[in-house]
């Protein structure tokens, strides 16, 4: 092992010289003078050399000569990160959730912007307790205050209007409980939630609309196989039950099938041109048999001047053919129906079919376009309606950019109006 080599005790001061700067060197002058001047050794030269030898220990230590740096070093500096806190609090101020975070005990401290437009008002500084009257949302606050518990939890809010919430609570934990936090996320699901009872609703209905002829079938062909397998007399009738529900099915089964190819095309603009008139009187002739069977005069005035809309022609034709059955089947028998053009504004054209017949309480008129709602279910079922008419109605003349009125007085029939926009056609196609 080699030995150590010889420390020289003037290496460090020579090192310190060595590595000086100007400004070093200037700064050791100066502190020379003011030592010779305040000669605290009763001389200026030993006040020259203590002076010197303060700035070279100064130097040993600060063997870099950054003077400057070190003193700024040892002062507050502000953060080069931009804004810090009150940046990522507007951040997160503008993620799309609607959120609230609350403190120990249990009071808003902070609100998005989303929460706020979902609350119509700004909770900060309040209990949530006084924000939400929900005893699960409270209970799970406390649970994550005090055992830092996150949980999930839907709930009923009930102002500034009633609305299904799902509501999503998450602890922050900190070493001293009296800093602990507590992040509330919520999510309006009031639509996914009507959605979702709309769906069951229509299954539910759906299955009972099948259910009820399929019933009737089964039970005409086990009386057929079974104790009326040799009453001759009576097949008929049994046979005539068979097909007058076979029948119903298709129908349903049918329109079923309409409704959902019309919401699956829902949001696909029809392109084709077409003289609205002549759509018209093409439903009118397809119904010409049912109202001569029911002793129905159908009279058209829809004007000389021609309308055409952007349209398709099949889906518009089924309009007015539902519309022109209901007006038979539910208006009175030998009754007049009149189909005539109604003016609006240079954008809009409309049609009105209006019969005569027991019409509609207005109350229930709103409800007509709903799936399966019938005024009369047994006298609809008896006539051959399946409740889906007037719901394919609507569907068609939403994704035509259309609307349905409708009006009615009780005792004296309904009319119902289709306003369809109207577009500007330079050559008639039906003269190509």
């Amino acid at each position: 092992m080699e030995p150590a080599p010889p420390i020289d005790p003037l290496k460090p001061l020579v090192d310190a010289v060595t590595r000086t700067r100007m400004r070093d060197m200037l700064l050791m002058a100066i502190a020379a003078a003011s030592g010779a001047w305040i000669a605290p050794l009763d001389s200026p030269a030993g006040g020259a050399i203590a002076a010197v030898a303060f700035v070279a220990t100064l130097r040993l230590v600060m063997p870099k000569g950054a003077w400057l740096w070190r003193a700024e070093s040892l002062l507050p500096r502000p953060s080069n990160r931009p804004e810090s806190a009150l940046h990522d609090a507007r951040i997160l101020d503008r993620l799309p959730i609607p959120y609230l975070v609350l403190d120990a005990e249990a009071r808003v401290t902070s609100c998005s912007t989303d929460a706020r437009a979902l609350l119509a008002r700004d909770p900060r500084g309040q209990h949530i307790a006084t924000v939400f009257r929900a005893p699960a949302v409270l209970a799970a606050i406390d649970s994550a205050l005090a055992d830092g518990t996150d949980e999930s939890l839907d709930f009923t809010a009930l102002r500034p209007r009633r609305r299904q919430l799902h509501a999503t609570v998450r602890a922050l934990k900190a070493a001293d409980p009296t800093k602990a936090r507590v992040v509330l996320a919520l999510q309006d699901v009031t639509q996914m939630r009507q959605l979702d009872a709309m769906r069951m609703d229509f299954v539910a209905n759906a299955s009972h609309e099948l259910r009820t002829p399929l019933a009737a079938i089964t039970g005409m062909v086990e009386t057929l196989q079974g104790p009326a397998r040799d009453d001759h007399d009576n097949h008929h009738r049994f046979l005539g039950i068979i097909e007058r529900e076979s029948a119903r099915m298709a129908r349903l089964v049918d329109d079923l099938l309409s409704l959902s190819r019309i919401e699956l095309q829902e949001n696909i603009i029809p392109t084709g041109q077409e003289n609205l008139a002549l759509i018209v009187k093409e439903a009118v002739s397809a119904t010409a048999a049912l109202a001569t069977q029911n002793g129905n005069t159908v009279t058209v005035d829809l004007g000389s001047d021609k309308a055409y809309v952007k349209c398709d022609r099949d889906e518009l034709l089924q309009v007015f053919h539902n519309l022109i059955t209901n007006a038979i089947k539910y208006g009175y028998a030998r009754s007049p129906i009149t189909i005539t053009r109604v003016e609006g504004n240079s954008e809009q054209i409309g049609i009105r079919i209006q019969d005569k017949g027991d019409g509609i309480e207005p109350s229930l008129v709103p409800r007509l376009t709903e799936r399966f709602f019938r005024v009369n279910k047994r006298e609809s079922i008896s006539r051959g309606g399946t409740g889906l008419g007037l719901a394919i109605v609507k569907h068609i003349l939403t994704r035509h950019k259309g609307r349905l009125q409708i009006e009615s007085v009780p005792g004296e029939g309904s009319a119902f109006t289709v306003w369809l926009p109207v577009i500007d056609v330079k050559e008639d196609p039906s003269d190509v």
